[in-house]
């Protein structure tokens, strides 16, 4: 890096990290933040700026690195690429300077499960792994550590400003409707999140769900090696991993064998998410014994279709992670029995009236939030709806709409800012509102 100058747009997490980085690299830093910039922490060699001085600097920075949040629209970004000032998202920037392979994963859903899976299986393989990306850490902290392999979660966000990232195995989960509000379309969308195998070559390796209408086309637009993984038999000719979930087994190329644990997965999304996982340790060589022992051990991730308890004889169940409408069927199918569903929060550009697929299913939809009552305009003509103001009028409101047998499930198939941080947050404000539930009864 020598002694690059850095504009980083956004000092939250990834901002830092990158600050620390640029710090690490010799380099300086100027960052500024739409929002009331907090300096605390921040080493000598960062200065904070207004807008219109990080405006100034365009002229003598070398690269702009703007945290996922901020939009392809923010003004630094149009004045950085009207000035022709390279802009690199966090990722990007911070795997110029690994030494170790990187191992990414993207997909509308699933990837932080699928990247947790994975590094638990190359652990137990005995790598030193560092597991982020958008997952938790940011890349920039793995530069510098001696690792034997980095795997991270790589956002559609993220891919916006990818340029040069060169993963050694890279996958491709899934692609459905989500962010459509920043991508604008589908096709524009599943652009992004090819891009993060533009630059791989013959000695990569291409993972895509063979079970998603576009990966014919994807394989075909790559020049890494290709493999799949889905419920079908892997194509004549071709690699890959199949699910038989019914036996509990992942079936790879080669003969290679690994036997599910009874725990673990349930929903049929997770099959996947472990078949996805199955192929990339098989790809790196990992041992199918490693491979078994990490699944036996795996826990679902927070709020990813977590049983939360049963109360009255009715099962609550959280998936606050379930932001977009994909993922929330995909929770829906899990269950056989009548499911009351509380969905709601921001809409990101969704069609809710692909809910009407499970209308044998839903016992009744909760509409809740800013949604609330997009929600009911898409779904009322087909199911049984009522809205709620916020997410403990919707709990309330299911409670009282339950009969035993039921199942209450949080899947909002939004985003959560109109009320929460983050999904996170949301997922722990149902979980206490749950708890409360046996007292009120």
């Amino acid at each position: 890096m020598g002694a690059e100058h850095v504009l980083v747009i956004g000092l939250g997490s990834t901002g830092r990290a990158v600050v620390d980085l640029v710090d690490r690299m010799g380099g300086r830093s100027f960052v500024t933040d739409d929002r009331a910039l907090a300096t605390s922490g921040l080493p000598a060699s960062a200065e904070a700026v207004d807008a219109a001085r990080a405006r100034e600097l365009l002229a003598e920075v070398d690269v702009v690195v703007p945290s996922p949040g901020v939009a392809r629209e923010h003004p630094l970004l149009e004045a950085a690429v009207a000035s022709s000032v390279a802009v690199r998202s966090e990722p990007d920037f911070a795997a110029a300077h690994l030494d170790a392979p990187l191992v990414a994963v993207t997909g509308t859903n699933g990837k932080s499960t699928t990247v947790s899976l994975l590094a638990d299986m190359l652990e137990a393989d005995g790598r030193i792994v560092f597991a982020g990306g958008n997952l938790g850490r940011p890349l920039s902290e793995a530069v510098g550590g001696h690792w034997d392999c980095i795997v991270a979660e790589i956002s559609s966000f993220q891919l916006e400003w990818s340029e040069s990232l060169q993963p050694s195995v890279a996958a491709l989960l899934n692609v459905s409707a989500d962010h459509l509000d920043r991508h604008g379309d589908m096709a524009r969308y599943l652009k992004t999140k090819l891009g993060l195998f533009a630059n791989m070559d013959d000695r990569g390796r291409a993972v895509f769900g063979r079970d998603e209408h576009w990966w014919p086309e994807a394989a075909a637009s790559v020049r890494a090696r290709v493999s799949t993984f889905g419920e079908g038999p892997v194509p004549s000719g071709g690699e890959g991993v199949s699910v038989d979930a019914e036996r509990r087994r992942l079936s790879g190329s080669g003969g290679y064998e690994v036997r599910l644990p009874a725990h673990w997965p349930a929903a049929p999304h997770d099959f996947l998410n472990a078949a996805a996982a199955c192929e990339m340790a098989r790809l790196l060589e990992a041992d199918a014994g490693a491979v078994e022992s990490a699944l036996a051990a795996f826990s679902p991730l927070p709020n990813r279709l977590c049983k939360v308890r049963t109360v009255a004889g009715v099962a609550y169940w959280n998936d606050s992670k379930a932001t977009n409408v994909a993922a929330a069927l995909s929770s829906l199918t899990t269950f056989d029995g009548d499911v009351v569903l509380l969905a709601g929060g921001v809409s990101k550009n969704a069609d809710f009236r692909a809910l009407v697929e499970e209308t044998e299913r839903i016992k009744l939809v909760v509409a809740y939030g800013q949604a609330a009552a997009e929600i009911e305009a898409a779904v009322s003509a087909s199911m049984d709806v009522v809205s709620a103001v916020d997410l403990a009028a919707a709990v309330a409101s299911a409670a009282a709409s339950v009969a035993p047998g039921d199942t209450v499930l949080l899947a909002p198939a939004c985003a959560s800012f109109d009320e929460f941080a983050d999904y996170g947050e949301r997922g722990a404000r149902f979980v206490e509102l749950v708890e409360k539930l046996e007292e009120v009864r």
